[in-house]
């Protein structure tokens, strides 16, 4: 099938009229007068516009003089010839990555050359790095980024232009296996009664020069990649895990986003400068939680107390605030599959998102908008986070299943505002239908992308958003690090070009792509390892609950977490 812009039919392709197109191929194609079958229209593929398969990942297939590739997805059918010297002495059941160098025509296969060995069956990880491969996510750094990276200097100077901050006390919270630690936090209290809440992030742009093979490399990327058994990160390690993590009781330089906060989560003031900065402690997200609601306090942990719990007061004020506005609160439990050694599902455990992972959340989306603000303010182009009104046509199906369970809502895509979603949400809190309803809300939304045209973020309720908070592992956060530092006309950490407008949507939209990219390759790892991890329980019943509805089926999750799909041919 030929699959049609702005929801025009699609056309149906015989195999004998596909031509040279692949798989995602973008075609020019011309319609058939003479249907046949069932499809309406049918077609015949003149032109291939866009190549969209220049590798393509598969099993290696010896014969006597030449060799072959099975492409693992079937959908993009023929096998491509490999000669004997372009397989990089590949044996016969090798899992590779192939480059095409010649495309098929009629009466020849497409030609290719092989440009890694992913693994043979057995080997530890080989599935995951198919998934890679697939998604053409690097396995490595070019030597040229190692090389400028080992380079680096990270001698920690004072400099008088920077604030110094390393006697102010402040902690960075995060998980227990985080490695990279972008954000601090720090919180005072005012003569005023205001709070004075810190947002101490790491000075990426100090190390990671505009146009250095670092930063080229990590523009390509876009984003590190969390997948179940790695992480795939967008700076090498020295920086990411190194120089640029805020680790405790070290010198580091950072972005200091300091903001005083009234008791209505309103910021009344605010100061953005580069800074010196010393992390008092590391805590992790459980034993927060523990030290606030169940009074279990490590001894090291007890002079940050009273700023944790006013930290967490803070986090109440401001999430009543984003109520109040109208913000999204979807409640989604997540779930965690933990490996052996050899990438052995075994166990999926539940991560339940505590007033810890709240507290710093908070944090976070205040600093974020309030930097966008700035931004907008100065009037000149720069990068947002949006999100745009929900799509009319899936709300429409929203609103039909919401008639259905008994909820006599009407909604306008044209003038709804969040409010009025999380509402909703508020109304079937704690019923049968909650879940469901949360995922077609869910899936009712558009997509949040990068993009110069502030037009708001609709689940956050918020005229004015961007990111700030994470430049270890997002490149629009970098970007807007070098932005803020322009506008002061700070010495150094960027160039005239991270300022143009075309650089900047050019940039944008590349951040975006590549940040689908990582979700989907995070996806498939997950729903691969707990396919795996079904496998033995093949035959059992199981107790659960729909999660959502579609035209050929509906999804059913386990209180495991685990969900799939029951096809509407096996619903009786």
């Amino acid at each position: 099938f030929v699959i049609m812009p702005d929801g025009v039919e699609d056309i149906y392709i015989s195999r004998e009229n596909k031509g040279s197109a692949m798989h995602n191929d973008k075609v020019r194609v011309r319609i058939l007068s003479n249907n046949r079958g069932t499809h309406k229209k049918e077609g015949f593929v003149i032109d291939v516009i866009e190549r969209a398969n220049e590798t393509i990942v598969g099993t290696y297939d010896r014969q006597k003089t030449f060799g072959f590739v099975i492409p693992d997805d079937e959908r993009i059918g023929d096998d491509i010839y490999v000669a004997l010297e372009n397989t990089m002495d590949a044996r016969s059941g090798a899992k590779v990555l192939v480059f095409i160098t010649s495309w098929p025509e009629e009466g020849r296969k497409a030609e290719g050359k092989i440009t890694e060995i992913l693994g043979y069956k057995g080997d530890v990880g080989l599935d995951i790095n198919c998934i890679m491969a697939n998604h053409k996510i690097p396995f490595s750094f070019p030597k040229a980024v190692l090389g400028e990276s080992e380079k680096i200097n990270t001698e920690i100077k004072d400099d008088p232009k920077r604030w110094d901050l390393r006697d102010l006390p402040m902690v960075t919270i995060d998980g227990e296996d985080a490695k990279d630690l972008d954000d601090a936090v720090s919180v005072t209290m005012l003569d005023n009664g205001n709070y004075q809440l810190g947002v101490h992030i790491a000075d990426v742009s100090h190390y990671v020069v505009s146009s250095s093979e670092i930063d080229k490399e990590a523009y390509k990327r876009g984003t590190s990649v969390y997948l179940v058994d790695r992480v795939i990160p967008m700076l090498p390690e020295t920086l990411s895990n190194g120089i640029c993590s805020l680790n405790a009781k070290e010198l580091r330089y950072a972005m200091t986003c300091m903001m005083e906060i009234n008791h209505q989560g309103s910021v009344v003031d605010y100061t953005i400068q580069p800074s010196i900065i010393k992390v008092g402690r590391r805590c992790s997200y459980k034993e927060v939680f523990k030290a606030i609601a169940e009074d279990i306090i490590p001894d090291d942990l007890q002079d940050f107390m009273p700023m944790l719990r006013q930290l967490y007061d803070l986090s109440r004020i401001l999430n009543d605030m984003r109520r109040r506005r109208g913000a999204l609160d979807f409640d989604f439990p997540e779930y965690r599959v933990l490996l052996d050694n050899d990438g052995t599902p075994l166990q999926i455990v539940k991560r339940d998102r505590t007033l810890a992972e709240r507290l710093i959340e908070e944090c976070m989306l205040i600093a974020n908008e309030t930097v966008a603000t700035h931004l907008k303010n100065t009037h000149r182009p720069s990068v947002y986070r949006i999100h745009e009104r929900p799509n009319p046509e899936k709300l429409s199906a929203f609103q039909t299943v919401l008639n259905y369970l008994g909820q006599n809502i009407n909604l306008d895509a044209e003038s709804i505002e969040p409010r009025q979603i999380q509402m909703i949400l508020d109304a079937i809190r704690g019923t049968d239908i909650e879940q469901v309803a949360q995922m077609m809300t869910l899936r009712s939304m558009q997509q949040a992308k990068y993009s110069i045209e502030n037009v708001g973020h609709f689940g956050l309720a918020s005229t004015c958003y961007t990111h700030f908070t994470s430049p270890i592992r997002r490149y629009p956060d970098l970007m807007v690090h070098r932005l803020l530092k322009a506008d002061i006309q700070w010495a150094n950490g960027y160039k005239l070009r991270d300022t143009k407008e075309e650089f900047l949507s050019r940039s944008a939209e590349h951040s975006s792509i590549q940040e689908q990219v990582a979700v989907q390759a995070e996806r498939e790892t997950d729903d691969l390892k707990k396919t795996q991890y079904m496998v033995p329980f093949v035959g059992q019943v199981f107790t659960g609950k729909v999660s959502s509805i579609t035209s050929f089926g509906m999804f059913v999750e386990l209180e495991n977490g685990i969900d799939g799909l029951v096809h509407i041919n096996m619903m009786t």
